[in-house]
């Protein structure tokens, strides 16, 4: 979405010209009553959940860097906003971290850091608090998903054996957050019976 002031034509002119065609081909209309709810919700709580966001990057960071790993950012605090980034070279790199780390049911996203010159073999990962959030969790969980991503990164645990604890863990963070539906769960989907 592109938010400007339409009073500066020239503006909406170039961002016209440069989204159309080519990035986009039209607003697709069946979205436009989810991105309705999604503007509403972050009015109205998107200023508590950006705040519990960064709250919990901060403590993640933290917690990860209490066991070894080298979260990048120590003296600015680790990260200002949903996003912290580690280096794991030493621990095989971000993509082979990475693809253990999803095997253990632990998303995050390999990332080139700065000094890498290899897309492929990048040493880095980068790590988003905004999904844990948003399911409930708090400053106090983060020493939990620390602990198991540094059993899969550090200690190189089996990714089977640590899947089985991060499902146990996850099993009371279901509930969506942050929204109009407040507690309601978030991996139900409405079933169609054919009737209306």
């Amino acid at each position: 979405m592109i938010m400007s002031d339409l009073a500066k034509e020239h503006l909406e002119t170039a961002l016209r010209r440069g989204v159309f065609p080519g990035v986009t081909s039209n607003h697709h209309l069946h979205s436009v009553a989810a991105l309705a709810v999604t503007l509403a919700e972050t009015r109205e709580f998107g200023e508590a959940y950006a705040d519990q966001t960064i709250r919990n990057a901060k403590s993640l960071a933290q917690a990860l860097f209490e066991r070894g790993l080298d979260v990048l950012c120590e003296s600015k605090g680790f990260t200002e906003s949903h996003t912290l980034v580690v280096d794991v070279e030493e621990h095989q790199g971000g993509a082979k971290v990475a693809k253990a780390l999803e095997d253990a049911n632990i998303i995050v996203n390999k990332n080139l850091l700065p000094w890498d010159s290899d897309p492929v073999r990048p040493s880095g990962l980068r790590i988003g608090s905004q999904e844990i959030t948003r399911l409930g969790m708090k400053e106090k969980d983060m020493v939990a998903v620390a602990e198991l991503i540094t059993r899969v990164a550090v200690k190189g645990e089996s990714p089977a054996d640590v899947r089985a604890d991060v499902r146990e863990f996850k099993k009371d963070f279901t509930k969506a957050r942050y929204c109009f539906f407040d507690g309601e769960e978030a991996y139900d989907y409405p079933r169609y019976d054919g009737d209306l």
